[in-house]
């Protein structure tokens, strides 16, 4: 049975931890307006036999610029590697990896949508993970006909301040679900063996049950951080829960004892991979999955594509700045790791939020779901 508008509702637009300090705004209404620069776990050494690109992309997903490198130097996609996906509305840089006979070569592409600023070699080829996050630079733009004030700009400084300090909820966007959330519905027809073979053309058959199943994952994982916001618990460790060192990564359950403001909470995504919680923490969790009427051990089936994981449930911006700009724009600046969504962070800044960007729909390429994402 489809899963209830309502639980749909709540996955897509769950509640804030806080009440926004403006009423609305609208972004990338100019391609400048929203730029996205990845921060790398590590530079290129200088040696190797990889050359790593460092490529400035706009209106293309990272697919459709693999694409575009691969016919650009004649070679397979497959040798082609990235750390991980970038948005496609938005001027982005990153690191690319190609083998390094194609160094020269791509040092020349200078495409309106592509350009390659400089090139590196190193030992190995690029890899998805490769990236402690990504810096942003927002340019956040009034209604029409409106401006902002200065008290404004001195609340969303305050704000993001205050976001550095406290973290805010660490949801998956809405473009993780697909449209009106159709990838949640294909992922749990999957789950269930539901869904036809011939659902997805064959090319993009284990593209496309991965993001399925990613959504179904992400679902769950809003719905609990969901109920722990509403709690007033989200970013506070409770009895039972599995948490993240402040300073960590990885997941464990929290021990007696503990201090919590040494943890994070550490919401769950699926699989048999993924450490359980116990106690009143694991029954919000079970509640949360039967809400869309699947169990723990259905993505067993699925544990290449679910293999399960922990994330925080709530994150903390860094390096954050606020400016003024000629236009009466206000420009927002912040680093946040990899997997956060830039446009989670400015739900806890604006009540309604207008993306003058594509909207996302059928037409758009399912595989650019990392929108206004620190990667994943």
């Amino acid at each position: 049975m489809p899963v209830p508008a309502e639980t749909v509702s709540l996955v897509l637009d769950p509640p804030r931890s806080l009440p926004p300090v403006i009423a609305a705004i609208r972004i990338r209404v100019e391609e400048s307006d929203f730029s996205v620069e990845e921060i790398p776990s590590y530079e290129p050494s200088g040696t190797g036999d990889h050359a790593w690109l460092w490529v400035e992309k706009r209106g293309l997903s990272s697919p459709q610029m693999i694409s575009l490198l691969s016919q650009q130097l004649q070679i397979p996609g497959g040798e082609i590697g990235v750390a991980g996906q970038k948005d496609r509305w938005a001027v982005t840089r990153q690191y690319v990896s190609v083998p390094g006979r194609y160094a020269t070569p791509a040092s020349t592409i200078d495409l309106p949508m592509l350009k390659v600023l400089k090139v590196t070699m190193h030992r190995n080829k690029l890899k998805t993970g490769h990236l402690k996050g990504n810096r942003f630079r927002l340019v956040l733009r009034p209604e029409v006909g409106r401006s902002f004030s200065p008290e404004d700009l001195a609340a969303v400084l305050d704000r993001l301040q205050s976001l550095q300090s406290t973290g805010f909820p660490n949801y998956y966007g809405a473009q993780r679900f697909g449209h009106g959330g159709n990838t949640i519905q294909d992922g749990l027809r999957l789950l269930h063996g539901k869904l036809p073979r011939d659902h997805w053309p064959e090319n993009q058959s284990r593209t496309m049950k991965r993001l399925s199943l990613n959504a179904v994952q992400s679902s769950i994982f809003n719905l609990v951080v969901a109920s722990r916001v509403t709690a007033g618990t989200a970013g506070a460790p409770q009895p039972g829960d599995v948490v993240i060192r402040r300073t960590g990564i990885k997941p464990f359950l929290l021990p007696p004892g503990a201090n919590p403001e040494e943890y994070v909470p550490a919401g769950p995504m699926p699989g048999p991979e993924m450490v359980p919680a116990v106690g009143p923490a694991l029954e919000l969790e079970e509640a949360c999955l039967q809400k869309l009427g699947v169990q723990w051990q259905d993505f067993t089936r699925f544990a290449k594509l679910t293999s399960g994981a922990r994330r925080r449930m709530v994150e903390y911006p860094q390096d954050v700045a606020v400016e003024q700009q000629d236009d009466g724009g206000i420009a927002l600046s912040f680093s946040l790791v990899a997997g956060t969504y830039a446009t989670t962070l400015l739900r806890e800044i604006a009540g309604q939020i207008h993306d003058a960007g594509p909207e996302e729909g059928p037409g758009r390429d399912p595989a650019a779901a990392g929108s206004s994402e620190s990667d994943d």
